[in-house]
């Protein structure tokens, strides 16, 4: 088991400045900031319906990440911890559109974004898109050169946990052999 802790700043609260509203069925519970080197990260906590949601985002002058949504803050902060250690070792949806912060006030309402993007390197990729169908699942795609595989399609928690278990899986290698 690796030992990994978090090397970036303390969490500190964060709210706007300026008052916002949600979406009908969303609590903000908080929004927090850390620093780590060149990267800037927040910690957005919402609850939506009876279920928690923890959403963790990185930002640099090069773009804005979604590293994932977990059921804890615990488990934010150990996708906080991979991405200090080595940013290549989470699998970070670019948000393309995005510039500055992740979670922001817009003509009075607090947005941010959900779990969908695309993580690019090299030739492999990962893409996670709103699903067709019905908007509260991820369609979860792996490519590889020429080659795609369905990962399914999920609720956004298990997509995040769906796409990183298959990416360090296939770091690793297969355990079974």
């Amino acid at each position: 088991m690796r030992n990994l802790e978090v090397l970036a700043s303390q969490w500190c609260v964060c709210l706007p400045d300026e008052s916002f509203e949600l979406a009908v069925d969303e609590q903000l519970l908080t929004l927090e900031c850390c620093r780590y080197e060149g990267w800037r990260y927040q910690r957005l906590a919402l609850q939506r319906g009876d279920e928690t949601f923890y959403y963790l985002y990185a930002m640099s002058e090069e773009g804005v990440w979604v590293l994932g949504v977990f059921d804890t803050p615990g488990q934010a902060d150990f996708f906080l911890a991979l991405h200090n250690e080595d940013p290549l070792m989470v699998p970070a949806l670019l948000q393309p559109v995005l510039a500055g912060d992740a979670v922001r006030v817009e003509q009075g309402k607090l947005c941010y974004p959900r779990y969908e993007g695309l993580y690019r390197v090299g030739f492999k990729s990962y893409q996670v898109a709103v699903d067709q169908v019905d908007a509260g699942l991820r369609t979860l795609l792996y490519v590889e050169r020429y080659n795609s595989q369905g990962l399914g399609v999920l609720p956004e928690k298990e997509a995040c946990l769906k796409i990183y278990s298959h990416f360090d899986g296939r770091l690793r290698g297969c355990k079974m052999c």
